[in-house]
């Protein structure tokens, strides 16, 4: 009695398909490595830019930097890491691109598995091997579809027509192909860009500039008050009269403390102006009085949307 004999071994099929999904697999983990070390990487750059604007653009940690043997170092330090961001993220951009690649890859593999067997082979990463299967040896060569001399005619007749269909269905290669290259530069260049917003470029900086100066200006003014009664000037408050940073340029003028923005910041153009202006009232009992304006354009307000309570409590 004849038994029919299954195969429950690897086919080529089944093998394509499993090395497209360990493909998969690697793309993910260096996705997930990605977005990991571009999270890293946004908390370092905001670190680095908080700390320069610390020590370059106010008065205490000039001060400090200037003093201070270990804030010297650690201004070294954050200079250092300064020039070493751009690098970081630049690497960061090929993980990125690496990634996106090999998920294209493994989709091919899946959708294709036979086409991507001879890609595989043409790259010289399988080989075709002879295989004797119910007493018949079937044999096919490391060319594509290139039969061997033992090779049976119906093997070849097989050959003949996965060529033939090759040939046919050739433009929905080069349309998977051009739509996966789309698809590449649609998410380099839109859904990194939104998603490290900080890395690229964000407006948190400028927020951070204005808020220290003006909390730095009110505090000192309060200062001074509270042990002479009467407003300060710059001299009295040990600030310059004059201080320009990447954002603003700050000028403290009698009793008024202004910031104007150097440049256009989104749609808030470069002159917009917040201002802090200090005086007194009261007869018997004197006190300080702080009147905070900020600039009348309203695409200005998303800077700083709380200045007008900056330094209450």
């Amino acid at each position: 009695m004849a038994t029919e004999q299954k195969n429950l071994g690897f086919t080529p099929v089944r093998t394509i398909r499993l090395i497209s999904t360990l493909i998969a697999l690697f793309g993910m983990f260096v996705f997930a490595v990605e977005r990991m070390l571009t999270k890293v990487c946004v908390m370092a750059k905001d670190g680095v830019q908080m700390g320069l604007n610390r020590y370059s653009n106010s008065f205490t940690g000039r001060f400090a930097a200037s003093n201070f043997s270990d804030d010297k170092n650690l201004l070294d330090v954050l200079r250092q890491a300064k020039e070493m961001l751009p690098a970081a993220e630049n690497a960061l951009l090929v993980l990125f691109i690496i990634s996106l690649v090999l998920f294209i890859v493994a989709a091919f593999g899946l959708a294709f598995p036979k086409q991507f067997s001879h890609v595989l082979i043409a790259l010289k990463l399988l080989k075709w091997q002879n295989v004797a299967v119910d007493g018949i040896e079937n044999a096919a060569a490391s060319n594509g579809c290139a039969c061997g001399e033992s090779a049976s005619k119906k093997l070849k007749e097989y050959c003949g027509k996965a060529m033939a269909l090759a040939k046919k269905i050739q433009p929905k290669y080069w349309i998977f192909i051009g739509c996966s290259f789309v698809f590449v530069l649609v998410l380099v260049f839109g859904v990194r860009g939104c998603s490290a917003g900080s890395v690229f470029g964000g407006t948190q900086n400028v927020t951070d500039d204005l808020t220290e100066q003006t909390l730095f200006y009110i505090g000192a003014q309060k200062s001074y008050f509270a042990k002479n009664q009467a407003i300060g000037g710059p001299k009295s408050l040990q600030m310059p009269d004059s201080l320009t940073t990447d954002n603003f340029t700050y000028r403290v003028t009698g009793s008024r403390f202004t910031a104007t923005l150097n440049k256009k910041v989104k749609d808030c153009p470069a002159g917009s102006k917040w201002s802090v202006s200090s005086s007194t009232k009261g007869f018997f009992t004197v006190d300080l009085v702080l009147y905070r304006q900020v600039p009348k354009d309203s695409n200005c307000t998303f800077i700083a949307p709380d200045f007008k309570n900056i330094g209450r409590k």
